[in-house]
C-alpha cells in the first residue's frame, strides 16, 4: 500500500529563485524553504503530488474547472517568459494519476482531466526548491483560485480527505509527499498592491497551528478570502492539504509577509 510521508505548504512567488540569488542567505524564505526542503529529502518521497492554482496559462475563463488532475507523462515550464528562474522538464506519474482521477470520480467528485500541461511558476517555485533534480515525477491537482465562484473551502476539504483515501488505498508501495503551493493573504499587482491582510493571516495561522482544518475551512468563505487580497483564494490549496492530513498538527508552522511554510509528518 502507498503512504503519505509528508505534507507541506510553501508560496511560489514568480521572483522569489531570482530574488534569493541575488542576496544569497538575506532572505527569511530562503531558510524557510530549506527547512522544508529537508524535511521533504528526509522523508524521502517516490513521488509528489502537488495542489496548485493555476494563473491562466493552462485555463481561463472560457474553461476553467474547479478541480483538475494533471496526468502527463512530461511537461516543461515554467512557461511564463517573465519569470527569472532555470526552465526544467518534470515528470508525470501517468498510472498514479489515472488511479486517482478515477477514484476521484468514482467517489463523487466530478473532477477534469489534463493530459498535455504548461506548467507555471505556481506549479514550478516549488519544485526548484523540494525537487531541484526533478528526480521525482509529480502529479498537479489544480483548484480554481482565481475566477469567481470559487469552489467551497469544505468541498476543498472533502478533496483533501479523498486524496488521502487514494493514497491509503493505492496498491503500489509508493512514499507519497502532499505539497500545497500558495498564499494565504496577499495581493499582487491589484489595487492592494502587495497589502497583507495581517488579521486573516494570523486566524489562519492559529487554526492551523492547532489542527483545527474544520473551523479554518468554516472561516474561510469566498468574501473573506477575496477581502484579502486578489492572490489569497490560494489558501484553498492549503486546505486541500489539511484534508488529507487528518489530525496531524504540523511540525512547524512560519509566516512570511502573507505567506506561510508548513510541515506536516507521518513516519
Amino acid at each position: 500500500m502507498a503512504k503519505l510521508v509528508l505534507a507541506a505548504g510553501v508560496p511560489h512567488p514568480p521572483r522569489l529563485v531570482y530574488e534569493m540569488a541575488q542576496a544569497p542567505g538575506k532572505m527569511k524564505g530562503e531558510a524557510l524553504m530549506k527547512q522544508v526542503r529537508e524535511q521533504v529529502e528526509k522523508a524521502e518521497p517516490d513521488v509528489i503530488i502537488e495542489v496548485d492554482s493555476d494563473h491562466f496559462v493552462n485555463f481561463f475563463y472560457n474553461n476553467l474547472p474547479s478541480f483538475c488532475v494533471g496526468m502527463a507523462e512530461e511537461a516543461q515550464g515554467p512557461q511564463e517568459s517573465w519569470c527569472p528562474m532555470p526552465r526544467y522538464v518534470v515528470k508525470g506519474h501517468v498510472s498514479m494519476a489515472k488511479a486517482l482521477f478515477k477514484y476521484g470520480v468514482h467517489d463523487k467528485f466530478d473532477l477534469a482531466a489534463a493530459h498535455e500541461l504548461r506548467p507555471d511558476h505556481s506549479l514550478m517555485v516549488p519544485l526548484h526548491f523540494l525537487n531541484p533534480a526533478m528526480a521525482l515525477p509529480v502529479i498537479p491537482i489544480y483548484t480554481n483560485g482565481f475566477a469567481s465562484p470559487l469552489p467551497l473551502a469544505s468541498r476543498c476539504l472533502a478533496l483533501g480527505h479523498m486524496l488521502r483515501r487514494f493514497i491509503d488505498a493505492w496498491e503500489g508501495k509508493v512514499r507519497v509527499a502532499l505539497i500545497a503551493s500558495g498564499c494565504f493573504a496577499q495581493d499582487v499587482g491589484g489595487p492592494l498592491r502587495g497589502w497583507t491582510d495581517t488579521e486573516w493571516m494570523e486566524t489562519i495561522s492559529g487554526l492551523l497551528v492547532k489542527g483545527q482544518y474544520q473551523a479554518l475551512a468554516r472561516r474561510a468563505t469566498e468574501e473573506r478570502i477575496n477581502h484579502a487580497g486578489n492572490n489569497s483564494g490560494e489558501l484553498l490549496n492549503w486546505i486541500t492539504v489539511t484534508g488529507a492530513v487528518g489530525k496531524t498538527r504540523p511540525l512547524f508552522l512560519e509566516n512570511d509577509e502573507g505567506s506561510g511554510y508548513s510541515v506536516w509528518k507521518f513516519d
